[in-house]
């Protein structure tokens, strides 16, 4: 047990099994079995296409019926997982998983009412 590291793709796996653990039911059983390729569906909401794909770079619109001001992209972002709204969110990737045989490809996925309603390639 000394050095020994784990990868940023076994550490998502190991949090998206204790989330499956932790909440059956909450994701569908073939969301969760997309999440175990790391590839990102139509249908995801933004944390399942983080456990998914991993790391991310995004940009949000939030929903001005629902916050007002200047709120935190982060909260917005992970709300919509349990309470979605019309906010538009953009998330960008880099795997080798989600197109396979293609190598290392960027993609973005949008977001709208808590889902995924669009994947491309960028």
């Amino acid at each position: 047990m000394g050095n020994e590291t784990i990868s940023p793709a076994e550490r998502r796996r190991n949090e998206a099994l204790k989330v499956f653990k932790d909440y059956p039911g909450k994701i569908a059983s073939q969301i969760q079995a997309k999440i175990l390729d790391q590839q990102v569906v139509l249908g995801m909401t933004p944390h399942e296409a983080y456990l998914a794909a991993g790391e991310f770079s995004f940009k949000v619109i939030a929903d001005r019926s629902k916050w007002q001001g200047t709120p935190d992209p982060y909260k917005v972002m992970w709300t919509q997982s349990v309470n979605p709204d019309d906010s538009d969110i953009w998330m960008t990737f880099a795997t080798a998983t989600q197109y396979p045989g293609e190598g290392l490809r960027n993609f973005e996925v949008y977001f709208k009412g808590g889902k995924a309603l669009t994947i491309n390639k960028v």
